[in-house]
């Protein structure tokens, strides 16, 4: 086997096992996203994303093969610094940050152990795995509103314009014999990602010139939201003339696929259009189809008659040469050596803390959180029933919720969700009141961290204060997080613990806390915190020795 075949062959079994590594480091994350993929129908095109970064990948084979493979050591420093961020979305049971961060580490790994030149060629094919990475939440509920708006108006203007008389509200589409609501589903994020992941595809394989691409990537943004608006617009029509059952089951699903192949047809159409455009897509030549040098062939049959009828020099020459290529390639295998060493070891020592963190069981509890006490410290409460759906919504495993009063009438309602399992990812537990509250159509006046002074655990307890009124009503709400042994207001504080108790294989639950009271008309707000107050001071004794009773 010649020098640069060698070289190639170690290239692809160091590749091979950084993959595996790779895999097994981030196992938990990756399972994450999968059950995402599973779940919402949004990300369901999510595996088929990896198998096309794959083909991308092969179809460069040629000139990855070729390209110059020289480790990058100025990228170690970014690096670490990405798998510590990563390590933390990953034991801080952030998801918005581990997943996001994984293609991001792909990259950086291939550049700093084969050196930016591969990774450069690897660009596309590596950098296109971000389509498989749900987006963030909060970014995801943002742009699904104003997609839900968009689409609701085009939906609007093509029933108005089948003759059909309609009025638009929000999301509320009237055709007057009956009503259809834009939900989350039909806010058009099932056709914008996956249409821009084709997009994307669809101009690297058929454009060559970059502003081309550009084009038809951005074109695939109002084509998926026209494409929406249309088949709102249609199960408009159709449930003006068959009834609202054409609005669900069957025709529903049929239209969205339909309306799927539509705007994949606008896209070609895009295409189309371009070629019109210079500069037009011409038959590469044979120079061009093989990356810009004669073929192999030639070379060998130029060499060939050369050395047929030249002399001893030229042939002394040619294994100098030879030799000089061999001494360059175990050079660089040297230098790639070390970079490749270091990966395996960082990713040795992510997948140590991420299995360990995995493996510490759930802090359960022997009756739930429904025997949690509705009476303590002068506090007569009633408890309520959470319903499933929500406590699996809000991120928790297990909920409690209750309305006490205190001798003297006044009220404060509760609210407790559990997670035995701390490190398991599940972003919607990390949530706060400011989200849900507002959305409820509370006002929110004001938001300001506060202390609890002579909490009997925690010292000073520090919480999150929010004032809301809807109307002439007003609402105090406190909330915060504490693991066993920490306490926070916030929930990246929260995050920050976790990772604490992980690295240190410390096992934990997380509980979320949210009392709330009303205030009473004319009575003052600080009136409202003495209230809170008292009743959280008493909480806190409550709930460190019902967890410390509970836990198995």
């Amino acid at each position: 086997m010649s020098s640069e075949g060698a070289a190639l062959s170690a290239f692809r079994l160091r590749a091979a096992l950084l993959t595996l590594l790779f895999l097994a480091a981030y196992w938990a994350p990756l399972q994450g996203m999968a059950h995402v993929w599973q779940s919402n129908e949004d990300y369901s095109y999510g595996p088929l994303i990896p198998l096309v970064s794959l083909y991308l990948l092969w179809e460069r084979r040629a000139e990855l093969a070729r390209v110059e493979r020289r480790a990058s050591w100025k990228l170690f420093p970014p690096l670490c610094a990405m798998l510590l961020l990563s390590l933390y979305g990953v034991l801080g049971s952030s998801g918005n940050i581990a997943l996001p961060s994984i293609p991001i580490l792909i990259l950086l790994i291939t550049a700093f152990c084969f050196g930016t030149g591969l990774a450069g060629v690897a660009l596309l094919p590596l950098g296109f795995l971000i389509f498989m990475v749900p987006v963030p939440a909060v970014l995801e509920r943002t742009l699904g509103m104003y997609l839900k708006s968009v689409s609701s108006l085009l939906g609007g203007e093509v029933v108005r314009a089948c003759g059909i008389p309609v009025f638009v509200s929000g999301n509320l589409i009237d055709l007057g014999v009956t009503k259809l609501q834009v939900v989350d589903a039909c806010n058009g994020l099932r056709y914008l990602f996956p249409l821009i992941a084709i997009g994307v595809v669809y101009a690297y394989l058929f454009e060559r010139a970059t502003w081309k691409r550009l084009f038809c990537v951005v074109a695939t943004v109002p084509i998926a939201v026209l494409v929406n608006g249309l088949r709102i617009g249609i199960t408009g029509v159709l449930a003006n003339r068959y009834g609202a059952a054409a609005a669900e089951g069957f025709f529903h699903d049929f239209t969205g696929w339909a309306m799927f192949l539509v705007a994949f047809g606008f896209l070609a159409l895009t295409g189309r259009l371009l070629a019109l455009f210079p500069p037009r897509m011409g038959a590469p030549s044979r120079t061009e189809a093989i990356g810009g040098s004669e073929p192999e062939g030639d070379r060998k049959m130029a060499g060939g008659s050369e050395v047929t009828g030249g002399s001893l020099a030229v042939r002394e020459s040619e294994v100098a040469r030879e030799s000089e290529a061999a001494g360059r390639s175990k050079a660089a295998a040297k230098a790639e050596l070390a970079p490749f060493v270091t990966a395996v070891l960082l990713l040795l020592l992510v997948g140590a803390f991420t299995w360990s963190t995995g493996s510490l069981p759930p802090v359960q509890l022997k009756s739930g959180m429904a025997s949690f006490p509705t009476q303590f410290a002068g506090w007569q409460g009633d408890s309520a029933v959470v319903d499933p759906v929500t406590v699996s919504l809000s991120g928790a495993e297990d909920a409690f919720a209750a309305l006490y009063h205190d001798q003297a009438g006044e009220a404060v309602s509760l609210y407790l969700g559990y997670r035995g399992s701390a490190f398991m990812e599940n972003e919607n537990f990390f949530h706060s009141p400011t989200a849900c509250l507002p959305s409820s159509g509370m006002k929110v006046v004001s938001k300001q961290v506060r202390s609890v002074p002579g909490d009997p655990v925690w010292g000073e307890l520090k919480v999150t204060e929010m004032l809301l009124e809807d109307g002439g009503s007003r609402m105090l709400v406190y909330f915060w997080f504490h693991t066993k042994s920490r306490e926070s207001h916030d929930k990246e504080l929260n995050r920050f613990h976790l990772t604490l108790h992980a690295l240190a294989r410390d096992n934990t639950y997380d509980l979320f806390l949210r009392p709330i009271t009303y205030l009473k008309p004319g009575e003052s707000v600080e009136a409202g915190e003495k209230r809170l107050d008292r009743f959280v001071r008493e909480l806190s004794r409550t709930t460190r020795s019902f967890i410390a009773q509970q836990s198995l």
